[in-house]
């Protein structure tokens, strides 16, 4: 056989490899917070002001019989794209195990225990999602400097949002969990660029009337950074954030090495002694940093609340999360320059065709 044959041959191999190992996803379950249960994702006024889970961009359900729709409320999520690829339905814990307002810091290792003891009840291969980091910046307060914050895990010079050594405290806790169930691929997305979203406060909103920035004067969300979008506040923001996503990219990276029956490293961060979790068989990590690369536009953010996406936000996330995010010269991505502002805001972008992964 010649070179040229086995060559195309092995191609052949591997790429039969990939799609059965997609094939075989057979449930899903997610830890997240309110972007996950698709909060105001409706987008239109009377706003619902609470959770809207059909609308979210992993585990919505809507289409029925026919695979290939996106249902009635238009967004083509992540199950759906499996079912509709495969024409087989794909398990989902209803509702998912995500939760509105949640933290890494205070609620992704009881989303762990919940996803797992999901898992466990569902045929493999298993996808568990972890898609978190918003509300550790976001449920801050308003004043950078406080004289004390409600936890040590809570920085008083930083608008008491979470510490980084305690955000990968917990995060190697939720991994050590989500690790022991067997056949399971642990899929990490990348945070969103908040900070982005003080390019859009001339957005009307369809709540009170007027624009997102008057809606973000009168209601707190997330005041840390929309309270008056100060380069100070967007910079503060994008710098915490984006500790946050090295962490999750970091972490995960080291736990996709352990190998199956070994052991996480133990490690004292943020004040405890962490890791020690057993990682079953055929379990897997994989990143994503689409989310964080993305950049996003006006009408992909919900008019309820100029905060959470739209349904047109939520089907973009399910899209790249599901296929990959490629940039390019018609759909640029934002570039890290160095400048905080610059980077907060979005506003250099790479044009070069550069690809990024989803979790899948």
């Amino acid at each position: 056989m010649t070179a040229i044959c086995l060559r195309s041959l092995l191609v052949l191999c591997l790429c039969a490899f990939a799609v059965n190992a997609q094939l075989t996803i057979r449930a899903i379950d997610v830890a997240g917070d309110s972007i996950s249960k698709g909060f105001n994702a409706g987008n239109s006024f009377p706003c619902s002001n609470g959770d809207q889970e059909t609308y979210n961009w992993i585990s919505s359900d809507t289409h029925g019989n026919n695979f290939c729709s996106a249902g009635s409320e238009g967004v083509f999520s992540f199950l759906e794209r499996f079912e509709c690829e495969y024409a087989t339905n794909i398990f989902t814990r209803t509702p998912n195990s995500a939760a509105s307002g949640a933290r890494m810091l205070s609620d992704f290792v009881n989303q762990s225990n919940s996803i797992k003891t999901y898992l466990n009840t569902q045929p493999a291969t298993r996808l568990a999602a972890v898609f978190m980091g918003h509300n550790d910046s976001c449920s801050g307060v308003n004043a950078k400097s406080n004289a004390s914050c409600s936890s040590t895990d809570l920085d008083p010079a930083n608008y008491c949002k979470t510490r980084p050594d305690s955000f990968e405290r917990e995060f190697r806790k939720g991994l050590d969990i989500l690790m022991s169930v067997p056949d399971t691929r642990i899929g990490v997305a990348s945070p969103v660029r908040v900070s982005q979203l003080c390019n859009f406060g001339s957005k009307t909103n369809c709540q009170l009337g007027g624009s997102c920035s008057f809606l973000w004067g009168l209601v707190n969300i997330c005041g840390p950074l929309t309270s008056d979008c100060s380069n100070t506040r967007i910079i503060d923001t994008y710098n915490i954030m984006k500790a946050y996503r090295e962490i999750l990219r970091r972490v995960t990276a080291e736990y996709a090495l352990i190998p199956d029956g070994g052991v996480s490293p133990t490690v004292m961060i943020g004040g405890q002694m962490v890791g020690g979790g057993v990682k079953a068989a055929g379990t897997t990590f994989m990143y994503s940093d689409a989310p964080w690369a993305y950049k996003f536009n006006a009408d992909q953010m919900s008019c309820c609340d100029c905060f959470h996406p739209s349904q047109l936000g939520q089907n973009t996330l399910a899209k790249m999360l599901k296929d990959g995010l490629s940039c390019s010269k018609t759909a640029p991505c934002c570039k890290e320059t160095g400048d905080p502002l610059t980077d907060g805001k979005c506003l250099t972008t790479e044009r070069r065709r550069i690809f990024y992964r989803g979790i899948n």
